[in-house]
């Protein structure tokens, strides 16, 4: 071989192995937020390796200038972190304000609670059931909220923080604002109420003698006391809660709180009393008695008409329940139920009445809505036809889009429905844990309902708790 063709070749050779060496390489990468910078390392081969100027040159030509790990860009570097993506630079993440809040200086949720006391007999005359407030006292204040903190994304770009949501006072009747807005007080003497979330003064009617003759029919806009009776013949309705210091007779009374009448009721079989939320009483007589949550006896309960959205309970020395009948969403407790005559009482308790009402109207609804869809989805079937094939009118047009937003709206009343349904659904199943309980005795001649099963009761029974068991009444020892 000739000179010439040996350098020929030992230059081929030296070309070839400087094509083979590469310098390392590095990648960068941005998230879509900017908040996240990522660099991957590729291994030189027989070339130089990239030094951390390189990096923090790269990082600024691509506009990186924020929350850069500069230990661990040195990190992967002089360990050699080849191939892998690793997070070096790092946003600062917006945090937003809090919301501000309302602190109300009067209890917005009051719970009735009677005490029983050492000897049996129940204390309603210190329940705390009227609260009351003088002129120019503070009902309430606005904590404010709190500024949100921007964050920074890695490129230098500031990122916006929501501050904190401004809650306002609504101010009702008998009610003052401050002057920055932060603060309401009591404008008269009278009970602070929050309704819809509107804060109110309303005063508390206080009645020295008898409702009867000389004061007439009482509807009020607030709480009401009586002193003394409640004659036959005359009606009270108040907006919050009544108390009433003497007896009941055959009257008609109906409020949207609490009813504590601190005697009892002598009905005369024509005195109604309904209370939106609890009723309690020392004994009820002849009378007919609905409560949205409780009825509370202390003595007992003779020939009348209960109903309650949850628990009726008969407490103190007697506890009794004797004739006519009760209905309790939940359950009935008492001492003694029936009589020794066999007197007929009837007890059920499992379903609320008006819950099964409210379940049953909603049922009908969702059925009419389900016709109404159908016959509409038929109707858009044929236009969207007639659409396709461009022959639809201008006045087609408009019974189409009229036919759209019908469709919407009553799909949206649906899940309204269906939603309501649901929650129904989940209360009246609790039926299963309902039970009628006698601490004492229960007499024969008493009808037991609980939920879809009944017994007649034979033979006195002591000391015993019935519930439905698989469609079927059974009884135990008493649970209380």
């Amino acid at each position: 071989m000739s000179e010439t063709s040996k350098s020929e070749e030992q230059k081929d050779v030296s070309s070839n192995e400087s094509d083979l060496i590469e310098d390392a390489k590095l990648e960068i990468e941005i998230s879509k937020n900017e908040m996240i910078a990522t660099i991957w390392l590729t291994p030189p081969k027989g070339g130089k390796m990239i030094t951390f100027e390189t990096v923090m040159e790269e990082f600024a030509a691509k506009g990186i200038e924020y929350g850069i790990n500069e230990n661990k860009i040195k990190e992967i570097l002089n360990n050699g972190i080849f191939n892998t993506p690793v997070d070096v630079a790092f946003g600062l993440p917006p945090t937003d304000g809090k919301d501000g809040k309302i602190q109300f200086y009067f209890d917005t949720n009051r719970d009735l609670k009677p005490k029983l006391l050492e000897d049996g007999t129940v204390d309603y005359h210190n329940l705390g059931l009227v609260i009351n407030v003088k002129k120019g006292e503070l009902l309430a204040e606005i904590i404010p909220p709190t500024k949100g903190i921007p964050g920074m994304t890695v490129t230098g770009k500031p990122v916006k923080a929501k501050d904190g949501k401004e809650p306002r006072i609504h101010a009702g009747k008998n009610v003052v604002i401050s002057e920055d807005g932060y603060k309401a007080f009591a404008d008269i003497d009278g009970q602070p109420i929050l309704y819809n979330n509107k804060l109110s003064v309303l005063p508390v009617l206080e009645i020295k003698g008898d409702v009867g003759p000389a004061t007439g029919n009482i509807d009020f806009l607030g709480s009401v006391i009586v002193l003394g009776n409640v004659k036959s013949g005359f009606a009270i309705k108040a907006s919050q809660d009544l108390e009433v210091y003497g007896i009941v007779e055959a009257a008609q009374i109906e409020v949207e709180g609490n009813i504590i009448i601190k005697r009892g009721i002598q009905g005369q079989g024509k005195g109604i009393l309904k209370a939106g939320r609890d009723f309690t009483a020392r004994y009820i007589e002849n009378a007919t008695v609905k409560a949205g949550n409780n009825i509370i006896i202390s003595e007992a309960s003779m020939h009348s008409q209960l109903f309650a959205g949850k628990d009726i309970r008969l407490e103190g020395k007697k506890g009794l329940i004797v004739g006519g009948n009760a209905k309790a969403g939940e359950k009935l407790i008492a001492k003694t139920i029936g009589s020794p005559m066999s007197t007929y009482t009837e007890i059920e308790v499992g379903i609320n009445p008006t819950l099964k009402m409210d379940y049953q109207n909603i049922c009908n609804k969702l059925a009419e809505l389900e016709t109404d869809l159908h016959k509409i989805h038929q109707a858009l079937g044929v236009l969207q036809r007639l659409k396709e094939k461009k022959l639809l009118t201008h006045e087609k047009q408009i019974l189409l889009d009229k036919l759209m937003l019908t469709k919407d709206s009553l799909n949206s009343q649906q899940l309204e429905l269906k939603s309501e349904k649901q929650r129904l659904d989940l209360v009246m199943s609790h039926s299963g844990r309902a039970k009628i309980s006698a601490s004492n005795i229960c007499y024969s001649g008493v009808n037991i309902i609980i939920g879809n099963a009944s017994l007649k009761v034979r033979d006195k029974i002591s000391h015993v708790t019935f519930y439905n068991y698989e469609g079927q009444i059974k009884f135990g020892p008493y649970e209380g």
